[in-house]
């Protein structure tokens, strides 16, 4: 009985909402012309929880729309005309604009209607995450939609709208200042090689970088020899999340220590260390533990896996709240889906994770390189040197690419002896060129050669080439 009774006392729950708030925010924007040309449209109806007052809003948007003025008249006779009015309307519009003297705190009522539309929408995704886990049999698909549901509310809110290009213009000039008084300010992030970050200036936020090449040419060499540069800046530490679907993560990481500590690879597969080299390789082994990177090793990784392990190291409470690199390795061995099954189309596959690993780079603003196969038809040419045509699979990975790189042997007759061209195939925003690189395979380490002499940027008509590409 007592059950009963607290049950029957309890009060009924409804969404986050502030009616006066609604009311106050309708009624700057009758009375205020400026309030109404800087939130109509811009305020979404939604932010709007009674239903009354959304429709006056609707139909403020609506008028504004088609370059009407707004007051208590032309939205009273609209809403009349349009069914969401009636004969009492104009009085309660007439009184909505006796709530206020002036429309001075319309920014502050926004705000108000803007947070409880967020709290309400969080509410609703959280319900519908726990009516999915109610009824689901697979607890990956629910967590993922869990991370994509909530996280969706954070891209919402970023979403832009048409701004007048003064804007713009305003933004450019204060970047020009700036970089007045600091040349690096907007400089990316620094790989380590001098002429290749000269050419890019560092790997951009939101880019994603292909880099392609033949089997055994050195390309997941080149992108760990970038993670390790960064790690020896031990004064600027990045974050960086590194997917390894070919290669096990004790592989990368004897790769990576042999770089750091300039130990043979040699000596550590037969383990016939020498007393400073191995004494060398347990500090440099402290160094990339302390590090701030993250492997992820598995054979089945699709870019919805990237997505959320990346929004949950972001949030695991470590001590840094974004990340700074993403390097997948490689395209050819991802899936689209968790279910790995092979798909009928796989070069719509193809372009589609193109795409998706794209829209992470502008996600987590952030650079990512993602690691490419060529196709075979290369070895059928007299010319050997890389095309973007030769992207394995999808020419969607041309096109959403911001850089392309490619790995090729300088002299394809002497093999493993030749030094290696990283050729700047592609690049959105700048030039493009050739760097002669040298390998040093003993300790899986990339060089840029003292001999760039035959390699610079490339001629003014290959960058009109590129730039057609958009």
């Amino acid at each position: 009985m007592a059950a009963k009774e607290k049950n029957e006392t309890q009060v009924a729950k409804i969404f986050p909402h502030n009616f006066e708030a609604e009311q106050s925010v309708l009624c700057c924007l009758l009375i205020d012309g400026n309030a109404a040309s800087k939130y109509v449209g811009k305020l979404s109806p939604e932010a709007f929880y009674n239903e009354k007052h959304r429709h006056i809003y609707q139909t403020m948007r609506a008028l504004n729309d088609e370059s009407e003025s707004i007051d208590v008249i032309t939205v009273s006779d609209k809403m009349v005309k349009n069914g969401t009015g009636n004969e009492k309307t104009l009085e309660y519009l007439t009184d909505l604009t006796n709530l206020l003297p002036s429309a001075a705190n319309c920014a502050n009522y926004v705000k108000i209607l803007h947070r409880d539309m967020i709290l309400r929408n969080i509410i609703e995704k959280c319900n519908k995450i726990i009516e999915n886990a109610y009824t689901s049999t697979n607890e990956e698909e629910t967590l993922r939609l869990a991370e994509k549901e909530i996280y969706g509310i954070s891209n919402e809110l970023q979403k832009n709208g048409l701004e007048p290009i003064s804007k713009a213009a305003t933004d450019l000039i204060e970047r020009l200042n700036q970089l007045s008084k600091d040349k690096n300010a907007f400089r990316g992030l620094p790989t380590g090689f001098a002429h290749f970050d000269k050419i890019t200036n560092g790997l951009q936020k939101g880019d994603l970088i292909i880099l392609a090449a033949r089997p055994s040419v050195g390309k997941t060499a080149f992108a760990l020899n970038i993670v390790n540069n960064i790690i020896r800046r031990k004064n600027d530490p990045k974050t960086v999340a590194i997917y390894s679907l070919e290669m096990p993560a004790v592989q990368l990481a004897q790769r990576m220590l042999c770089d750091l500590a300039n130990v043979p690879m040699d000596e550590v597969n037969s383990g016939e260390l020498s007393p400073s080299s191995h004494e060398h390789l347990w500090e440099l082994t402290k160094t990339l533990s302390n590090s701030r990177v993250f492997v992820n090793d598995s054979s089945m990784i699709s870019p919805n896996d990237v997505a959320g392990q990346c929004r949950r190291l972001c949030g695991s409470g470590l001590g840094f709240n974004k990340i700074d690199l993403i390097v997948v390795d490689y395209l050819g061995l991802m899936s689209l889906h968790a279910d790995n099954k092979p798909s009928d189309d796989r070069q719509l596959e193809i372009a589609t994770m193109s795409r998706q690993m794209k829209g992470l780079a502008k996600e987590f603003n952030c650079p990512i390189i993602l690691l490419c196969q060529m196709s075979r038809g290369i070895e059928n040419r007299k010319e050997k040197t890389p095309q973007l045509s030769d992207l394995r699979e999808s020419g969607a990975i041309e096109q959403d690419a911001d850089i392309v790189l490619f790995l090729s042997r300088e002299d394809e007759a002497a093999k493993h002896d030749s030094p290696i061209l990283l050729d700047i195939s592609k690049h959105r925003n700048g030039e493009l060129g050739q760097i002669r690189l040298t390998f040093d395979g003993k300790h899986m380490r990339f060089t840029e050669s003292n001999d760039q002499s035959k390699y610079a940027i490339k001629p003014a008509q290959s960058q009109g080439t590129n730039a057609q590409m958009d």
